[in-house]
């Protein structure tokens, strides 16, 4: 497993300095070079660490450079042992993986490789198991980059002065050249040319001619941004280009020509991918492709017709979405026996779906954002199920009668209508609605309309899309009685109904670039995910705490809401600390109970609504977590002047009598739009800890929790923090952890006050792409229980704050034992737990009692 930046230098250090960390000379930026390129794996730190001991600066610096062209022989002969305990296929998998396949999805690569005779589904399992390979949270195949050059290397050797009759080539330089002058052999199996790095491509008209077990072929421009090619390149083409028969995959991201000269194309083709290219269309007549799965044109601004596909009896997926020109779509298409899914979303000139038998497999068409789709008139059969059908932002004027006999549709999408209310009960669970198609409408009104009617009776999921008429959500959406789910997208709604309250089933509210938005009203207390993001004008929010009856895990954003006032800040931060408080007497409570009683105490959920709290609570299992702007005058609240502005804290823990858990926060400076591509938009914060008690135990602890923003449209993001922002999380599972080994040395030793603990906690943030955040502050509120019980209680909190001011200014004196430790690490005994609490700032706790700031 790869170790994380701190142990990764650590390990490293030991080995090449004998110490925990480089010496503060050119060796620390020298070090940083040997950790890129080891990212993380344990043997190559060591062997670098080794190797680099006890040599000077500039044999360092020879040696690092030299890494990049020529990897280290140590680390690479111990990484050979496990390829060489791999058989054909499964060497075959890996080199194909490292030299072709590295960040595609795991599905799609098995696909494709099964076909090449592989038998990908259990090779790619052993390659997992010996740990060649991973699978991120996007289920995208990635290896390490020393394993990957070890597959580079091992290609290499096949011929290493001539990379012409090698099985995989990757290099830029070397692609060109075969392509240019013929250089090509009959062992080449794949290429990929990486399009960054060239800007002009030469392909003669024998080049491909020559490599007939040519199986995989792909120009790649890496991650488009939203339709716009990242890179313009020349190409040279034959007159006639021939492919190779044997070819599965091809993938020619923004292919600058209109029509491609291809006397025949590759029968054996399983994937052809061609996104925002320029081509008008692919070929005239029908094409056998018996084994042809998938066709992906999104974004090709040029492409005028999709052809009879008529040859391809196993097509699953085309996608033509954002095709502007796109006209006409084949019938024959829509009548594939095995397709499941059609994808026309942003054709502005299409006009009809259309055909005379569907296919009995088809399960998504999205064809939303066609302004001028008049006609759809899919024949689908009545037995069709879980099907997902979006036609919002359409022209279509009527339902269409084919689809009215459905029930149960996993999502529906359509123009805010009269229409709607012909619709059955029981139609859909989740509807996405858009403006009208007649400019004239009042949404509102129709709005009010339809929402009594039978089809919303049984609705789940209600969400609105770019919705720009939209001012209001009416007070009559008290009637959807069975909601779990309400999100808007892009629309002018600038307050909601007090009667949303009333939704007692109500679980997930997201809100997101609502620009108009200046109102919140209190939501039920069933809600546990509020996502609130780029909503600029926010500024009340009310509390949403009464009467919690269930314990979800809890995730409240409010990104980029910047304008929020002092008092609904109070009120997110009051809200917090009860929600904590609830949760955390609960689980003190239910650790006396049996297990069958604690389980139905802690884990209560209506069946109804198990898939919305397992939507919430795969990653945050057990954990309450806040992230909120840190806005005007409270920015000195949070912070406090004497926060610990590093990323670790030590700390004493309270005696067990005194507290009954804790909240970690941490502060965020401003994230800069970045494009996380395929990857989901959050940041990941966490933190590794070490609890070492006085009798001599020490616990590693660890805890994360994931933020995130999935705007549920299909639409794409950037991840943006425009200000410093705060994280507050509570971890049940961790604070059991420290009270139960507190808890257990006391229950066999009398003499309480010789015991204590301290917790180091180190703290961390990343993004998608695995980038570190910085953290500006970081801390923790020690939760204790009946703090406003009587007024002794308060006056003790008042003297206890005098006492702390008082020390902190004979804090120089480093006889007190505050010293900063070794690793600049704040050490803060239990009388100072306050310094290091933004939610026990001055301005609050002279405005708030003790009871209402609880």
């Amino acid at each position: 497993m790869e170790m994380n930046d701190e142990n990764s230098l650590k390990l490293f250090s030991f080995n090449a300095f004998n110490k925990t960390h480089p010496p503060e000379n050119e060796y620390w930026d020298l070090s940083k070079r040997a950790l890129a390129y080891a990212r993380g794996n344990p043997l190559a730190l060591k062997v670098l660490g080794s190797f680099l001991h006890s040599k000077s600066e500039k044999e360092w610096d020879n040696a690092l450079t030299k890494l990049k062209w020529i990897p280290n022989a140590d680390i690479q002969k111990v990484l050979r042992l496990s390829f060489n305990e791999l058989d054909e296929t499964e060497k075959d998998i890996f080199l194909d993986i490292a030299c072709f396949f590295k960040g595609e999805e795991r599905e799609k690569v098995a696909r494709i490789l099964n076909e090449c005779g592989f038998y990908a589904d259990i090779g790619i399992r052993n390659l997992l198991d010996k740990a060649l390979i991973s699978i991120s949270t996007n289920k995208s195949i990635q290896m390490h980059d020393l394993i990957q050059e070890m597959g580079h290397k091992i290609v290499c050797e096949e011929s290493p002065k001539n990379p012409g009759k090698r099985s995989r080539v990757w290099h830029p330089d070397e692609i060109c050249e075969i392509l240019k002058n013929d250089m090509g052999s009959a062992t080449i199996e794949t290429i990929y040319l990486d399009m960054t790095r060239r800007a002009e491509i030469c392909i003669s008209s024998n080049a491909l001619k020559k490599m007939p077990k040519l199986r995989l072929l792909a120009f790649d421009t890496g991650d488009m941004d939203y339709g716009r090619k990242r890179v313009d390149y020349t190409l040279s083409l034959p007159t006639n280009l021939e492919l190779p028969n044997n070819l599965k995959y091809i993938k020619w991201d923004g292919c600058p020509l209109k029509s491609l000269s291809i006397t025949s194309w590759p029968s054996k083709l399983v994937e052809l991918s061609m996104p925002y290219s320029d081509v008008e269309k692919l070929w005239d007549g029908t094409q056998d492709f018996p084994s042809l799965e998938l066709i992906y044109l999104t974004g090709s601004k040029q492409l005028i017709e999709c052809p009879d596909l008529s040859g391809a009896p196993n097509l699953r997926q085309v996608w033509v979405n954002g095709c502007d020109k796109l006209v006409h779509l084949h019938p024959s298409i829509l009548s594939l026996p095995k397709l499941e899914g059609l994808c026309v979303f942003g054709c502005k000139e299409l006009k009809s779906l259309s055909c005379t038998t569907c296919s009995p497999s088809l399960r998504d068409v999205v064809a939303y954002g066609c302004p001028n789709l008049s006609e759809f008139s899919i024949p689908m059969a009545k037995d069709h199920s879980h099907i997902n059908l979006h036609l919002r932002s359409t022209a279509l004027k009527q339902l269409p009668p084919e689809i009215l006999h459905f029930k149960n549709l996993d999502n529906f999408s359509f123009p805010i209508s009269d229409l709607l209310m012909d619709l059955p009960e029981k139609y859909t669970n989740q509807i996405m609605l858009s403006d009208p198609n007649n400019p004239e409408c009042d949404s509102v009104a129709t709005l009010r309309r339809i929402l009594p009617s039978p089809m919303f009776h049984y609705l789940r999921e209600l969400k609105f899309d770019g919705c720009q008429s939209l001012t209001e959500l009416p007070d009559n959406i008290s009637l959807l009685s069975l909601l779990s789910f309400l999100a808007l997208h892009n629309t002018n709604v600038m307050i909601f109904p007090e009667t949303i309250k009333t939704l007692s089933r109500l679980r997930r509210v997201t809100i997101c670039h609502c620009e108009r938005l200046q109102a919140l009203p209190a939501l039920p207390p069933s809600v546990h995910s509020l996502k609130l993001w780029d909503c600029k004008s926010l500024r009340k929010v009310s509390s949403s705490t009464e009467q919690q009856k269930r314990q979800h895990a809890t995730t409240f954003t409010f990104l980029n809401c910047m304008k929020l006032d002092e008092e609904s800040y109070t009120t997110i931060l009051k809200d917090a600390i009860a929600r904590v408080e609830f949760r955390a007497k609960a689980q003190q409570l239910s650790a006396g109970l049996e297990e069958s009683k604690k389980e139905e105490c802690t884990n209560t959920v209506d069946d109804d609504f198990a898939d919305d709290f397992i939507y919430e609570q795969n990653k945050n299992v057990g954990k309450i977590c806040y992230f909120l702007p840190i806005t005007g005058s409270k920015v000195g609240d949070l912070l406090f002047h004497d926060s610990c502005a590093q990323k670790s804290i030590t700390i004493q823990v309270p005696q067990l009598s005194n507290f009954f858990g804790f909240i970690f926060y941490l502060v965020v400076p401003p994230i800069q739009p970045c494009d996380v591509g395929d990857e989901e938009l959050e940041i990941l914060f966490g933190f590794e800890s070490y609890l070492e008690t006085s009798w001599g135990e020490r616990t590693h602890i660890a805890s994360s929790c994931s933020i995130t923003w999935n705007c549920e449209f299909y639409h794409g993001f950037k991840l943006n923090v425009m200000s410093d922002h705060v994280l507050l999380w509570y971890d049940s599972e961790c604070c059991k952890r420290i009270m139960e080994i507190i808890e257990g040395r006391k229950a066999s030793d009398d003499n309480d006050d010789e015991q204590n603990a301290n917790l180091t906690v180190k703290f961390l943030a990343r993004l998608p792409t695995k980038e570190e955040v910085a953290i500006k502050a970081c801390g923790i509120r020690w939760i204790y229980p009946n703090m406003e019980d009587d007024e002794s209680r308060r006056c003790r909190f008042k003297r206890r704050r005098k006492d702390f001011e008082l020390e902190a200014i004979a804090s120089g004196n480093k006889e007190k034992g505050l010293d900063s430790d070794d690793d600049g690490e704040e050490l803060v005994p239990p009388t100072k737990k306050f310094k290091h609490s933004f939610l026990e700032a001055p301005s609050i706790l002279q405005v708030e009692s003790i009871e209402d700031l609880r």
